[in-house]
């Protein structure tokens, strides 16, 4: 079993700006503080697209983890997606999809937490506090982005 949620929030800003924000992975500790990443980074050299490997450094009630992953959508100004797993199988999966609205974008933000068997019967305690962080990450993207001129 799983934690899903799916948020969104509309963004005044371009579709092309928020995707920009979205596969800027070294700046997520910025603006994913609440779900506790600490760092990201590109494994590898070129350009980030599909395919693409992931290191992301989490930070989380006194529980540090270093998350593999990789880029499973990367479509400028439309989505960009990512699945990634702990070394005790934790794993998180995002799909961010993006629609212009006139000048504005609209984010969905579809998020995935899979726990572990041993964890499972922390789900119900933890799903609450999964979409509070995810809710606080977007409005601090949202805001964040519409605070940039443009």
């Amino acid at each position: 079993m799983a934690i899903t949620e799916e948020l969104e929030t509309l963004i005044a800003r371009s579709c092309d700006d928020v995707f920009a924000k979205l596969a800027d992975v070294r700046r997520y500790p910025e603006w994913l503080v609440a779900s506790g990443i600490v760092s990201a980074e590109p494994v590898g050299s070129g350009p980030l697209a599909a395919g693409s490997k992931l290191r992301i450094g989490q930070q989380l009630a006194g529980r540090a983890s270093k998350l593999e992953g990789t880029v499973t959508a990367f479509e400028p100004g439309a989505r960009f997606g990512f699945k990634a797993k702990d070394p005790e199988g934790i794993s998180i999966e995002i799909d961010a999809r993006l629609t212009p609205e006139g000048a504005t974008c609209r984010l969905r933000w579809a998020l995935k937490l899979g726990l572990p068997l041993k964890y499972r019967f922390f789900e119900s305690m933890v799903a609450p506090q999964v979409k509070q962080a995810a809710a606080a990450d977007l409005e601090r993207l949202r805001i964040g982005l519409q605070s940039v001129a443009g």
